[in-house]
């Protein structure tokens, strides 16, 4: 073990340290209420209620306010007003709070750069998704077929290898890198969670040989960062998605046989859970410019956190979580975009994808891959067309929708809502991740349900600690119908 890696265990243990002293002690060595933001990123809560709020955490986090100085010395902002000036003003780009044993996140002013969005739309956008449907879906029915009658853990079994081998599709893997790319891929999962809450030490390595492996195997592409960005970002973000569908079908019998009856039933169940329970509750972010946000000046520099605190939206699907409000770029109201890709077994939709407002020239972050700008989601038409939205050389972006409408444009953060339904995460930055996640996660549903007839759990699921960002599924136990599979 090299003195470069003691050092950083060491540094690990202290903030991790912190978080414990802080969610505990109003002030250090003072008995009391604890700070609730020290409470949510130590990744030692749980939730498993329709809001996901974390034994109440996220509840005491929205009681201090729209912004408030957590003793983690971070900005917390919670609330679609809150995050509407946030991005208007300061120009947010993602940023770990904690140190990194390999960075795999762009500069933040990289971040602000149109490339760095138009790659991730060309690599993981809604056409570049749609373009792969069926090798998508013949990913799906090969990892369905795996699976026999029976006891089976739906992570391990299903969710992981399914994703592993639809990123390949899409990051375009050759089948002799195959291996080591699921190994890395593997290594990687903690990476988003690590950007807020320090793993062990024996994690932190294993993820930094993952990264690295990842950034040899993209090395010399075109688009390498934004294909090393999609891996590490994307396809956790399509794992987690697939697996929370499958543990809300688990307590569903009569939703799995309208699954079976009807594979269209995918597309809204996958959108009610995106909603439910967005990819990432917390975003960590840095100000690029000096702002005032609720009544706070935050300064160019400081760190930043935005939280999804809300609870269920009234006359939305049910249990959807999430704030209201809507507002575009150019102060036009329009329709946000993202769509069913084609060949997906989905129905036409429309949900938030947005690029900041105010920052000139920036482009979206992918996920809590910090890509700036949400370049690549695409827009739906009024008549159910798929239309695509495209960076502009300005940093805006400028959308062709479907059936004639013009594509979708809104604020960094702003809680977009289409029909009752708000924007899936807390800052919408993570657009460009949702294309290839979400019709991964589609096409999996319909090809398990073509195959299995009944699904039902077989022991409590299991979630990683130390993920506070994507509470993470690491077993599923379900048990498959015994009779004869298709």
């Amino acid at each position: 073990m090299t003195a470069a890696t003691n050092a950083l265990g060491r540094e690990l243990q202290l903030v991790h340290a912190a978080q414990w002293l802080y969610a505990i002690n109003a002030e250090p060595f003072v008995p009391g209420e604890g700070d609730p933001y020290a409470r949510l990123v130590r990744g030692f809560e749980s939730g498993e209620n329709g809001t996901d709020d974390a034994g109440g955490t996220l509840a005491s986090i929205a009681e201090r306010g729209p912004v408030w100085r957590s003793r983690l010395d971070t900005w917390v902002v919670t609330g679609p007003a809150a995050l509407r000036e946030l991005s208007a003003g300061a120009e947010p780009a993602v940023s770990a709070a904690v140190p990194q044993a390999e960075a795999w996140l762009p500069d933040p002013e990289r971040q602000r750069t149109t490339g760095l969005a138009r790659d991730l739309a060309r690599r993981g956008g809604t056409r570049a998704v749609g373009r792969l449907a069926g090798s998508l879906r013949e990913q799906a029915g090969q990892a369905a077929a795996r699976l026999g009658p029976g006891p089976v853990d739906l992570v391990a079994d299903f969710a992981e290898p399914l994703t592993a081998a639809g990123y390949a599709a899409v990051l375009d893997v050759p089948e002799e890198r195959r291996a080591a790319f699921d190994a890395d891929l593997a290594a990687a999962a903690p990476a988003v969670d690590a950007l807020l809450c320090p793993q062990t030490l024996d994690t932190t390595r294993r993820l930094a040989a993952g990264v690295r492996g990842l950034r040899e195997l993209f090395a010399g592409r075109a688009h390498a960062e934004a294909d090393l960005l999609l891996a590490v970002a994307g396809a956790r973000a399509a794992a987690d998605l697939l697996g929370d569908a499958l543990r809300r079908l688990l307590d569903r019998p009569r939703e799995w046989a309208l699954l079976r009856s009807d594979p269209a039933h995918a597309a809204r169940l996958v959108e009610e859970v995106l909603h439910q329970r967005p990819p990432w509750r917390a975003c960590p972010l840095v100000a690029l410019a000096t702002a005032e946000v609720a009544g706070t000046r935050i300064e160019a520099g400081d760190s930043l956190t935005a939280i999804t605190t809300a609870a269920a939206v009234p006359g939305g699907p049910s249990g959807i979580a999430g704030p209201t409000g809507t507002a575009a770029a150019d102060g036009a109201s329009r329709t946000a975009g993202a769509t069913v890709p084609p060949g997906t077994a989905g129905i036409s939709r429309t949900a938030g994808a947005t690029v900041p407002a105010g920052a000139a020239g920036a482009a979206g972050a992918a996920g809590a891959a910090g890509a700036a700008g949400a370049a690549g989601a695409a827009g739906t038409g009024a008549a159910g067309g798929v239309g695509t939205a495209e960076t502009t050389s300005t940093g805006r972006v400028a959308g062709t929708g479907g059936a004639g409408e013009p594509g979708a444009v809104t604020v960094l953060g702003e809680a977009t809502r289409t029909n009752g339904v708000p924007t899936p995460l807390p800052v919408a930055a993570c657009a460009t991740l949702l294309p290839a996640a979400r019709a991964l996660a589609e096409h999996a549903l319909v090809a398990l349900a073509a195959r299995v007839p009944l699904l039902r759990p077989d022991g409590e699921p299991v979630r990683t600690r130390r993920a506070p960002l994507t509470r993470r599924l690491v077993r599923l136990p379900a048990r498959l119908g015994e009779e004869e599979t298709r």
